[in-house]
């Protein structure tokens, strides 16, 4: 079986560990960039508390500017923030079991990493969470985030039919649905945004442990 992972809220916890950080020190960059703030630390858990109803952080980083009223062109200097390399000694977990799994699936499947984003800060992020990419027999970054034509190319290159293909993303949008229109299994990974996000009907699979999957991929 091929199966397709997505980083972000499914190998590893973005929005616990990461995205928080990168809040605050976007903030900081804004404050500097000319965005006045009554008081920092309630500006920071105002801005957290938008993040976590919002499925991306450049929306969060927007409504923020809008209420707090700052100038919107501030909002490029966050978003430079959000994807700018991480502190040398900044460790970014896994979610559970996910190095246990990984080792169980390699010697019968084949593996593939495929999340969209800036590439450096993606491959980063998985260095930084000590999952070893060879691991993978492949690593897509799209940088535009759409991975149905990654989809298409990968099932080309492996030459797995379709329905021995796998999906698990925390996404509905982003990694699910373009898997579903090619006739693959899907696996909604509840982590993170991905419980913000309703399981569609068309969805194979509901977990919130990648050690789930077990049982997922004997049955």
């Amino acid at each position: 079986m091929l199966i397709i992972f997505d980083l972000d809220d499914t190998l590893i916890d973005t929005s616990g560990f990461v995205t928080p950080f990168k809040l605050k020190e976007s903030l900081k960059k804004l404050v500097h960039g000319g965005l006045c703030v009554s008081n920092f630390e309630e500006a920071y858990l105002q801005l957290l508390q938008m993040d976590r109803q919002m499925l991306k952080s450049s929306d969060s980083l927007h409504q923020f500017l809008m209420k707090n009223g700052g100038d919107l062109s501030l909002q490029s200097l966050a978003l430079q923030e959000m994807s700018s390399p991480l502190p040398e000694h900044f460790q970014v977990p896994t979610t559970p079991h996910v190095k246990e799994i990984l080792q169980w699936l390699q010697p019968l499947h084949t593996l593939v990493l495929v999340t969209g984003g800036n590439p450096p800060f993606q491959m980063e992020k998985l260095e930084k969470a000590g999952i070893d990419k060879s691991i993978f027999s492949n690593i897509a970054i799209p940088e535009d985030s759409k991975k149905l034509p990654v989809y298409k190319r990968l099932l080309q290159e492996f030459a797995f039919p379709a329905s021995q293909v796998l999906v698990c993303g925390d996404r509905i949008a982003m990694d699910l649905l373009p898997a579903h229109e090619l006739g693959f299994k899907t696996v909604h990974m509840r982590w993170g945004r991905g419980k913000l996000m309703e399981t569609q009907p068309w969805v194979d699979y509901t977990i919130s442990d990648l050690s789930e999957l077990k049982r997922i991929i004997k049955a």
